[in-house]
C-alpha cells in the first residue's frame, strides 16, 4: 500500500492502451474478469439491447442520442449469468459502505461527476458529465481510493488505474448530476456469477441482434430516434449566442465520444461475432462515416454559426435516418434466415 500511495503523491497514473467503448460496461466487464471469466463488451450490448438509441435531453438540456445505459448493461449481464446488486449511497457513511462491499466483492462500480476526477486533465478541461469507474481498493485508514477507469478519452483513448483522496472521491460521488433521460448516480454496484456463462458467440450475437432489429421495427422511440434528435438539434441550434455553439459542441461529443460511434463500433464487432454477411458490416461502416461527417459539420457550426452548415447538417440527419433503418432491415433479413 505504501508504494502505491507514493505513486499518487508523485502524480503517477498507470495507463493501459486498451479502452472500453462505454465506461459503465467497461467497469463491469473488468469485474467479470476479476471474477475469473471475462465477458466481451459486445456480448453485454447484444444481450441487453444496447444498440437501440433514443433521443432526449442531457443534464444541460442539450439534445442527446443515447441508450438506457444502466438498464441495458445490468439486464445484459443478468442474461449472461450474473446477479447485479445496487446499494444506495449514504452520504455520511459511504467510506464504511465501500469498505464492507470490498471485503465481499472484487470491485464496486459507481457513477461519478467527472469534474472531481483529478487523475486525467480531460476531466478538468471539459464540462462535467456522468462517468463510471470501478473501485478496486481502499487504504486501511479509508483516506485513499484505488479506481480503475475503463475509458479516458483524451487525444487517444486509454484505461487507467489511479488513487484518489477520499475528499476528491466524495465530491465525485455526492455532487450529483442528472439528465432528463438518465439519473444513475447515488448507488454502489456489485456483481456475482450465479450460473455458467455459455460462450457461444455466434448464437448469442445472432439472437441479441435479431431481438433488437425487431424492437427497432416495432417501437417508434427507436425507429424515429434520429428524426427526433434532428428536430431537437435544429431547434437548439437556432438559439441565440453561446447556446447554439455549445449545442453544436455537444452534438460532436455525443456522436464521436459518448454514444453513437462507440455504439456502432461495437455493433460492427457484434456483426462479426454473428458472422453476418460482409455487406451488412459495410453498411455499418458507411453509417459510421456519415456520422463522422456530421460530427465535423457540428464543429464547423460551433466556430461559424453558419446557416448553410446547419442546413447541411439537417440533410445529413435525414440521410442517417434512412441508412440506419436500412441497416437494421438488412440485419434482420440476413440473420433471420437462420431460424
Amino acid at each position: 500500500m505504501g508504494s502505491d500511495i507514493e505513486h499518487v503523491k508523485a502524480g503517477k497514473v498507470e495507463q493501459f492502451p486498451v479502452a472500453a467503448r462505454n465506461c459503465f460496461s467497461g467497469s463491469l466487464q473488468r469485474m467479470t474478469l476479476l471474477l475469473g471469466r471475462q465477458v466481451e463488451e459486445a456480448a453485454i450490448m447484444e444481450a441487453g439491447g444496447g444498440y437501440l438509441l433514443q433521443a432526449g435531453l442531457d443534464e444541460r438540456s442539450h439534445p442527446e442520442l443515447v441508450f438506457g445505459v444502466e438498464s441495458v448493461i445490468l439486464s445484459g449481464l443478468t442474461s449472461l449469468g450474473y446477479e447485479t446488486q445496487a446499494v444506495a449511497i449514504k452520504p455520511d457513511e459511504w467510506r464504511e459502505q465501500l469498505q464492507g462491499l470490498l471485503a465481499e466483492h472484487a470491485g464496486v462500480a459507481i457513477w461519478v461527476n467527472s469534474a472531481h476526477l483529478d487523475y486525467a486533465d480531460v476531466y478538468s478541461s471539459h464540462p462535467r458529465f456522468m462517468h463510471a469507474v470501478l473501485v478496486l481498493e481502499q487504504s486501511a485508514d479509508l483516506r485513499w481510493i484505488k479506481v480503475f477507469d475503463s475509458l479516458v478519452d483524451e487525444r487517444s483513448r486509454y484505461s487507467c488505474v489511479a488513487w484518489m483522496t477520499d475528499t476528491a472521491f466524495e465530491g465525485a460521488i455526492l455532487d450529483r448530476l442528472r439528465s432528463k433521460s438518465l439519473d444513475h448516480m447515488g448507488r454502489l454496484h456489485t456483481l456475482v456469477a450465479v450460473r455458467e456463462y455459455v460462450a457461444d458467440s455466434r448464437g448469442l450475437a445472432t439472437m441479441g441482434l435479431l431481438r433488437q432489429a425487431e424492437a427497432f421495427r416495432t417501437n417508434s422511440c427507436y425507429f424515429n430516434a434520429i428524426h427526433e434528435y434532428r428536430l431537437l438539434c435544429r431547434e437548439a441550434m437556432a438559439s441565440e449566442g453561446d447556446v447554439s455553439r455549445n449545442v453544436a459542441r455537444r452534438i460532436f461529443d455525443h456522436v464521436n465520444v459518448l454514444y453513437v460511434l462507440p455504439s456502432l463500433k461495437l455493433l460492427e464487432h457484434s456483426l462479426c461475432r454473428a458472422e453476418a454477411p460482409e455487406y451488412v458490416s459495410d453498411l455499418c461502416r458507411t453509417l459510421m462515416g456519415d456520422w463522422r461527417v456530421l460530427g465535423l459539420q457540428s464543429l464547423k457550426f460551433e466556430s461559424t454559426s453558419s446557416i448553410s452548415i446547419a442546413a447541411r447538417m439537417d440533410e445529413r440527419f435525414e440521410r442517417l435516418g434512412t441508412a440506419t433503418a436500412y441497416l437494421w432491415e438488412a440485419l434482420a433479413m440476413e440473420l433471420g434466415d437462420r431460424k
